[in-house]
């Protein structure tokens, strides 16, 4: 499909929606597609994912649920802009272990995880989440988060076959536990491959296609953030910049959110603002990749 297409398709207001990425290849084209076409009350569970912002910013969430904020009032326009619009999200804290326990449940289709830690801080004070119950094994107490099943998964990839057998490699963060609890599934990837390609790497590969409703092709789909083996990031030259005050901040949405009508626009428009060489700069020479072998049978 096309994004927009993907996007319209399977992203709907009310969802509870994870994005992958924790500072590496998230769906940043994924993101500005769910901006454009304005789907808005979306609960969003992510860790690190820096392109949340805009999302919080357009006031499209009621809620996040998150490791870490990695922005504060004084660093990021869009928390400021999600405040006066009344739009500020509530949060439902964990640890980032804590996200990928949620996860993992959701994963296995259990109502909870059972862990050592979460309990011995103050999070249970906070987070209705995480509690503690009485091990059946022993007798003594024990943290457990709840199980996070969200409604749709997106995740960018270095490579994935037109079935959505999709190979992600690199930090992970939590990609594998919540696009594998997600209930709908959106793959946008780098480049389709053939089948085989998959095949014979099988180790690579994050989610099976038999769970991918949408499949999307789109280079540079991760930038401004780095794509193992495909690209480097500029987060500071193009994210830190956008949130930096009110004027880069509405810039950036006008002129590069809403100001195009798809990725490939944008990457046109970025292209034009930083120059020819901008994005073979940012290009990975000569990626090296694992190669089958033969058993010998």
């Amino acid at each position: 499909m096309t994004m927009k297409e993907a996007i319209s398709q399977y992203v709907k207001s009310g969802d509870t929606l994870f994005v992958s990425g924790a500072q590496h290849g998230e769906p940043s084209a994924a993101v500005h597609e769910i901006i454009r076409q304005k789907i808005d009350h979306l609960t969003l569970i992510c860790a690190l994912v820096i392109s949340s912002s805009l999302l919080l910013g357009e006031g499209l969430l009621d809620k996040l649920l998150t490791g870490f904020m990695v922005q504060d009032e004084k660093r990021s326009y869009a928390l400021v802009k999600a405040k006066a619009m009344n739009r500020y999200p509530a949060i439902e804290e964990y640890s980032h272990f804590g996200i990928s326990l949620a996860l993992f449940a959701g994963y296995m289709g259990v109502p909870f995880i059972p862990t050592r830690c979460q309990v011995g801080s103050d999070m249970p004070e906070y987070n209705d989440n995480i509690r503690s119950i009485e091990c059946p094994f022993t007798g003594g107490q024990l943290g457990v988060v709840g199980a996070v099943v969200p409604d749709v998964g997106i995740i960018h990839v270095q490579r994935a076959d037109v079935e959505g057998n999709a190979q992600k490699w690199g930090s992970l963060g939590v990609d594998r536990e919540g696009i594998n609890a997600s209930r709908k599934v959106i793959v946008t990837t780098e480049k389709i491959v053939d089948s085989d390609v998959i095949k014979r790497d099988p180790n690579r590969t994050i989610i099976p296609g038999f769970r991918v409703k949408a499949v999307v092709e789109q280079a540079w789909g991760a930038h401004p953030l780095h794509l193992a083996g495909c690209y480097n990031g500029d987060m500071i030259g193009v994210m830190r910049t956008a949130m930096g005050d009110k004027q880069n901040y509405e810039d950036y949405m006008e002129n590069l959110v809403y100001g195009v009508s798809d990725w490939n626009e944008y990457l046109e428009k970025r292209r034009a603002i930083a120059g020819d060489e901008y994005f073979k700069s940012l290009e990975i020479k000569n990626p090296l990749f694992s190669e089958p072998i033969t058993t010998g049978y």
